[in-house]
């Protein structure tokens, strides 16, 4: 049993009985051990602090949190700072022989088969890598199902692989996947934030099953060539004992450098997945962000093109929505996978009953304008305005986005009816990574020219994810007149006006436009 004898500012007297397994890093292997204490001894121990016991939380923001972080760390990191700071050039195997081992190439091949183009190069392009490799996932491109394939194939080949993000629901979703195809892990982390169903590859369950030594918490934290963590996760033990081949971040373009650095420590190469035209970091303070925290160091690398795969082929978006997008952010780069996703609409199988209804009502009140709701309500238009428990549409395929708070609050209760139990009502960030049939995207601001411009809508990025949610049919619903001041927005506009995919109905006073 350790004896605590004095604590300092910066230091923890303790006495360690003989016989105990002390681990240290070995600077010269570049690798941790274990020292054997062969009597009792009084040793002073580096105490941290709460925001001390990571590499990447002493870092307090721009270039030099970076440096800082590179320079005290143990000496491989010299090759990191090589890369990540210097922006050394990554280099690049010539071969694949020389990496897959001749007998897994058949299950490799296997894997592949079900990949598109896109998918297969960025494959090859990590495989090919020294240092690094950057994949570039557009909305609805697959990024998950790419990540889950490509571990699949390290696996195969026996790398072992760090698994990571900054959110612990991007890092069970690949593992849910990973699950099916009965590919071991290890996933760190505290229960209560795992999802249910890998609850049993955790720590705590392995040990409920019989893991009570030190040899056996040694051979469980070495045995899975998987390890699922969030980047906030690398204070865990296994990280003094162990370094990865790979190390996987997935959402890399909506994490701050600091944080991202950390799990790069141990691994010999990794992987950046993201999209730097989507969510960026959230960095609140202004000063910060003037200073380039909220440069995430996916954007910082993508300066070496040959490091960059970019997925491009979607499968979410039929074609008219995926072009919003393509014209706002991806000049045109942006593709359906297939013609049924170019030409998917929603589906709304009481639609005539509704038109005959909206019919009965105008002829009942002439001064009473329904036509605009007739024309935008056809899956085939581009605008829409829907009740979901009139026309058919299930609540759980309607998802409504507002920029700001109060909005959502004020839609949520009138929203309160049990027909519409199932509609989601959140903000743009809540829904990066996930779809609807049909997304009602709320503008909100309607302002006189010397009114103030709110922050949020001047983002290209948060505009371009709202804009990708939808897979059927988008709804967007705000005042032209004030979003037209707004850069993003305005040139949204216009590309629907050249397009003839808009229309403008001046109903109260306000536009309704996709």
């Amino acid at each position: 049993m350790l004896c605590l004898e004095k604590i300092f500012l910066k230091h923890i007297k303790v006495n360690i009985p003989a016989g105990l397994n002390l681990y240290q890093f070995n600077e010269r292997e570049d690798q941790p051990f274990t020292t054997i204490i062969p009597n009792n001894s009084t040793v002073m121990l580096h105490r941290l602090s709460l925001d001390q016991d990571l590499p990447h939380q002493q870092a307090s923001g721009g270039e030099h949190g970076k440096r800082h972080i590179l320079h005290t760390g143990p000496k491989h990191s010299a090759r990191l700072r090589e890369l990540v700071v210097d922006l050394r050039p990554p280099e690049f195997i010539c071969s694949l022989s020389s990496v897959l081992p001749r007998e897994t190439k058949d299950t490799v091949a296997s894997i592949l088969k079900g990949l598109n183009k896109p998918q297969k190069q960025a494959m090859k392009k990590v495989l090919l890598s020294k240092d690094y490799t950057l994949i570039v996932g557009m909305p609805g491109t697959g990024k998950t199902t790419t990540i889950c394939t490509l571990v699949r194939i390290l696996y195969t080949c026996g790398f072992s692989v760090l698994l990571t993000s900054y959110t612990h629901s991007a890092v069970d979703n690949i593992l849910l996947k990973l699950k099916r195809f009965r590919v071991g892990f290890l996933r760190l982390g505290q229960a209560q934030k795992v999802h249910p169903e890998i609850l049993s590859y955790t720590e705590e369950s392995a040990r409920r099953r019989g893991v009570h030594s030190l040899s056996q918490l040694e051979q469980l934290y070495n045995k899975e060539l998987v390890v699922g963590t969030t980047c906030m996760g690398i204070k865990h033990p296994i990280f003094t004992r162990r370094r990865f081949d790979f190390c996987i971040v997935d959402e890399a373009s909506q994490i701050s450098q600091p944080i991202c650095i950390g799990p790069l420590f141990y691994a010999k190469r990794f992987v950046l997945v993201g999209d730097h035209q989507q969510l960026p970091p959230i960095v609140q303070n202004q000063e910060a962000r003037s200073r380039g925290m909220d440069e995430s160091l996916f954007k910082r690398l993508e300066l070496h093109s040959e490091a960059v795969v970019q997925l491009n082929v979607q499968y979410r978006m039929n074609r008219q929505i995926m072009s919003l997008s393509n014209s706002l952010m991806y000049e045109g780069r942006l593709e359906c996978g297939s013609e049924r996703t170019a030409t998917a609409l929603i589906t709304l199988p009481f639609l005539p009953s509704v038109l005959s209804e909206l019919g009965s009502h105008s002829a009942a009140d002439p001064q009473q304008d329904l036509a605009w709701i007739q024309a935008t309500i056809l899956p085939s238009n581009p605008v829409c305005f829907l009740d979901c428990s009139v026309a058919g549409c299930k609540p759980s395929d309607i998802g409504v986005i507002a920029p700001y708070r109060q909005q959502l609050r004020t839609i949520s209760g009138l929203l309160q009816s049990s027909v519409f139990t199932g509609v989601e009502v959140n903000t743009v960030d809540r829904y990066q990574g996930r779809d609807k049939s049909l997304i009602i995207l709320s503008f909100v601001r309607s302002t006189t020219a010397e009114g103030t411009l709110g922050e949020l809508l001047k983002d290209w990025r948060r505009l371009n994810v709202a804009i990708t949610r939808a897979k059927n049919k988008l709804l967007m619903v705000g005042s032209a007149t004030t979003l037209q001041r707004y850069s993003p927005v305005e040139k949204l506009l216009n590309h629907l006006q050249q397009e003839n995919m808009i229309s403008f109905i001046k109903y109260k006073n306000c536009c309704h436009s996709e």
